[in-house]
């Protein structure tokens, strides 16, 4: 299931890549990126209070993102990313044993990026946009127990949005770097179809990378 749904994204990005430049969108950039993301879970009429980050626990934030020219400086941006997600509670009984989650998710985005030359070199780059999100893997970790999510009622898909800023250093004219911050929001996911129980899942992620530069 997971080779299928990568190769539909695949196949998603060639045909919207093959369509924009057949609508004139010239491709201006490519993006790649690398950095660490910092999670915690929001929970709703969630019987789980017990549940509040004990600590922020970095994990992994690869992406790769393709930027079509809309107008100066604007850009339409699609993207592809993964992440995972190390969500740890504090002690939730006499014997100290935690609850955490262990999660495993890629997206595909969509967004828009402007980037507002500062000086010689140097842009602000500013970002917003939407993402859908499929589940790889997940486990709760419960003390000493561990519990697979692919065996509960835990949502595999889900939705989010994002805003960022960040700096990019023009290297040469085809290559720059940037620093850039980004945080994201899930929208409510549910813990079970039995329940109205609800949480959210927000990260804050710092990464670097290198531009491409594809414009004329």
């Amino acid at each position: 299931m997971k080779k299928y749904i990568l190769l539909a994204g695949a196949l998603f990005m060639g045909s919207f890549i093959t369509q924009a430049q057949e609508n004139s969108f010239n491709i201006n950039f490519i993006n790649i990126e690398s950095g660490i993301n910092l999670s915690q879970f929001n929970f709703s009429d969630s019987e789980i209070t017990a549940f509040k980050n004990g600590d922020y626990s970095p994990t992994q934030h690869q992406a790769i993102s393709i930027g079509f020219d809309l107008k100066e400086n604007l850009n339409l941006v699609l993207g592809a990313a993964y992440d995972k997600h190390q969500l740890m509670g504090k002690p939730i009984d006499m014997s100290s044993s935690h609850l955490s989650y262990d999660l495993n998710y890629v997206s595909a985005s969509l967004g828009l990026g402007y980037s507002f030359p500062v000086q010689d070199k140097v842009s602000l780059l500013l970002n917003g946009g939407v993402a859908y999100n499929y589940l790889l893997s997940g486990f709760q970790n419960m003390g000493s127990a561990t519990y697979d999510l692919a065996d509960s009622d835990f949502e595999d898909n889900s939705y989010s949005y994002s805003v960022g800023a960040g700096l990019l250093y023009q290297m040469t004219d085809a290559t720059g770097i940037f620093l850039k911050y980004d945080w994201s929001n899930s929208v409510d996911l549910k813990e079970s179809e039995s329940t109205i129980e609800t949480h959210k899942l927000t990260s804050f992620v710092y990464s670097v990378g290198v531009r491409f530069n594809l414009a004329n």
